[in-house]
């Protein structure tokens, strides 16, 4: 059952569409542009420095995953009316959260819906949610800390489309800190071509995996290996004897000593209209640019261009991240108050360079 309402401010662009308060039931709690004090005026001395620009509350307690999907009108048709479309998810359950701003009337619409229904009987207990992508067409994914699987949907979340087995075994290193630490693994995801995962390792240390079919390369990331935007992600098939689908990891690459020294863990990665991969570390309070592109031969990932924010100070435990189109970052927090802000908008960062 998917519980929604609708907000609309007749003539108001999405940009600056006022804050919106929705408790668990929907019930409108306030709407007010926000208002900042003073100390405003010293964050914005320094071009690092993010300040909150719009503050929502999303019916979902403790979430640990964010990720953009395509702006779909009511038809289900893609939209280009600079409309945004966000999925969350926690990892105590497996409710589903759509965050949809229209682009022409500033409207906002937010739909809850239980995956654990279509999932079936195996779905019991928590569901250790770390992160969800999607694909430009009609596939969301969701990805389990502790288990190493991947849950993937249709975008309404009706339909199970399997879950995928994550393999670290054929790289020692990579199996033997996954098997110390079950609770520092997956905590970013994104969906590539080929069927390929990169996978974002939290701690202890933090690396970027990639994931793909047995018997395929590495291929790094950049422009040739992320989905276009209307490209739909290779779901694997189960090879004899599986009981499940099977990605294994293909290469990972440890963060530069620069990296390292910005972010003392990583929460969450996200693919920005840029081209640019952003990391958005909670322990040191950043969002990071990472280099645009990272070849299948090199040992490490790099900061882009010294390219790092400071987030907003106060807003909770950050544990997602997108960038709309616009290059405004939005982020969500771990909380387990029901009544308070859990996603938030914060102010302009700029993008990376076309050839860099």
């Amino acid at each position: 059952m998917i519980t929604r309402r609708t907000i609309q401010v007749p003539g108001m662009p999405a940009s600056l569409f006022p804050s919106i308060g929705l408790t668990a039931p929907f019930i409108l709690a306030g709407m007010a542009i926000v208002a900042f004090s003073g100390s405003v005026s010293a964050r914005e001395n320094s071009s690092r420095e993010l300040v909150v620009t719009n503050r929502y509350t999303l019916p979902l307690l403790e979430i640990s995953g964010l990720a953009p999907a395509p702006a779909l009108d009511s038809k289900g048709a893609q939209t280009a009316n600079r409309s945004l479309r966000l999925y969350a998810v926690g990892d105590a359950t497996r409710e589903v959260v759509t965050f949809y701003i229209d682009g022409s009337s500033g409207g906002i619409v937010i739909s809850l819906k239980d995956a654990a229904l279509p999932s079936g009987r195996r779905a019991a207990g928590a569901s250790q949610w770390e992160a969800v992508a999607a694909d430009g067409v009609d596939t969301v994914c969701m990805l389990s800390e502790t288990d190493s699987k991947v849950s993937c949907f249709d975008d309404r979340i009706n339909e199970n489309r399997g879950i995928i087995t994550l393999d670290t075994s054929p790289l020692k290193h990579l199996n033997r800190l996954w098997g110390n630490r079950p609770n520092s693994r997956g905590e970013g995801m994104l969906l590539m071509k080929k069927g390929h995962l990169l996978i974002l390792k939290e701690k202890k240390p933090s690396l970027l995996v990639e994931f793909g079919p047995q018997g395929d390369l590495a291929t790094g990331y950049g422009p040739d290996t992320f989905l276009a935007p209307d490209e739909a992600f290779a779901l694997p098939s189960r090879a004899p004897g599986q009981q499940e689908p099977t990605l294994v990891a293909l290469k990972s690459w440890e963060f530069s000593d620069r990296l390292r020294e910005l972010a003392s863990d990583a929460s969450e990665i996200t693919l920005g209209p840029d081209g640019h991969v952003y990391l958005l570390s909670h322990e040191s309070s950043t969002l990071i640019r990472l280099e645009k592109v990272l070849k299948p031969d090199e040992e490490k990932v790099n900061i882009n261009d010294d390219a790092w924010w400071i987030l907003p100070k106060g807003i909770g435990k950050t544990e997602g991240l997108a960038i709309d189109s616009e290059m405004r970052p939005w982020i969500a927090v771990d909380r387990k108050q029901k009544e308070k802000p859990n996603l938030f908008r914060l102010s302009l960062i700029s993008p990376g360079a076309e050839g860099d």
